[in-house]
């Protein structure tokens, strides 16, 4: 991770920058149309159904967009968490999403990962595979988070309710906290519209000022031989975090890419100066092998 010594009269600029590159990047892939996201609404608002069935028995709210309905699940019990001095806030990187596609009206498909402390791995992996969810990857997104924070990722196709209490079953053994409930009004300092405009994006806000951008692939993609919706934990996602009073801000990309793309990609991250947190095959696909890894760069200035 670079830090990066920035005079203040150029705080903005800098941080509208910061999302060029990401945006350069993702035009020069095979992304899907630089558009902004359908409107977000809750479970209860949504017209597909079975949803606020989920939220029930997980605990926590979610948000039905783009065809998706998502639960963002923080780990606000692992605190502390910090990356070459960097505050890692759990809505920044401490967190984990549950993904669901409706494929009829008995099924669904969820996609999903988790963040979990090293002693939960084990009993969480136990619980996924007695309720016969797929186990998919077990990585960490940063080697030199301290402490360290570690992410299984999963997925299951069937009954929605029954995939909800084998997720429920999983996230028990650990020690997240419970009811969880979407921030009410969030705002953050970030210019998010102006970054959501280079980027192609929608911003989505979270707690602690947290802004979080998705971006589809065009291909069609194909998990478990069923074509899934490219919101489905496969976008692109890019994170910022405001930091030190609101005077700094650490940016996430995690990309998914195909192998013939990885190394351009690659190749320009490291020429700004980002950090590799990671590089992983995280799913099996039939039409489209997506490899993910995430990058950071931290210390931008904005107004």
């Amino acid at each position: 991770m670079t830090i990066l010594n920035l005079d203040s009269n150029i705080n903005r600029r800098r941080a509208l920058a910061l999302g060029g590159i990401v945006g350069s990047l993702i035009a020069n892939s095979t992304f899907g149309a630089r558009v902004a996201r359908a409107e977000t609404t809750s479970p209860s608002e949504d017209h597909e159904g079975g949803f606020k069935e989920i939220e029930e028995i997980i605990q926590a709210q979610g948000m039905f967009s783009d065809g998706v309905f998502s639960i963002e699940i923080d780990r606000n019990d692992i605190p502390n968490v910090t990356l070459h001095g960097v505050p890692i806030k759990p809505a920044f990187e401490i967190n984990g999403n549950l993904y669901f596609q409706k494929l009829d009206e008995d099924r669904v498909i969820m996609n999903s990962d988790v963040a979990l402390k090293a002693e939960e791995l084990d009993p969480f992996l136990d619980q996924l595979l007695a309720h016969d969810i797929v186990f998919q990857a077990e990585h960490q997104h940063f080697y030199d988070f301290s402490p360290l924070v570690w992410f299984i990722h999963f997925r299951a196709v069937g009954d929605p309710e029954r995939i909800a209490r084998g997720v429920k079953a999983a996230l028990d053994v650990t020690s997240t906290p419970f009811p969880q409930t979407l921030p009410t009004n969030p705002t953050t300092p970030l210019p998010a519209d102006e970054m959501g405009e280079i980027l192609g994006a929608s911003p989505n806000i979270g707690s602690d000022g947290v802004v979080n951008f998705d971006v589809p692939r065009k291909e069609p993609i194909r998990l478990g031989g069923i074509q899934i919706n490219p919101y489905l934990n496969i976008a692109a996602t890019v994170a910022f975090e405001p930091y030190g009073g609101n005077q700094n801000a650490a940016a996430v990309v995690d990309f998914s890419l195909i192998a013939s793309e990885i190394n351009n990609v690659m190749k320009v991250m490291r020429r700004k100066h980002w950090d590799v947190g990671c590089l992983i095959t995280r799913r099996p696909m039939n039409s489209l092998n997506c490899i993910s890894h995430t990058s950071l760069k931290r210390a931008m200035h904005y107004n």
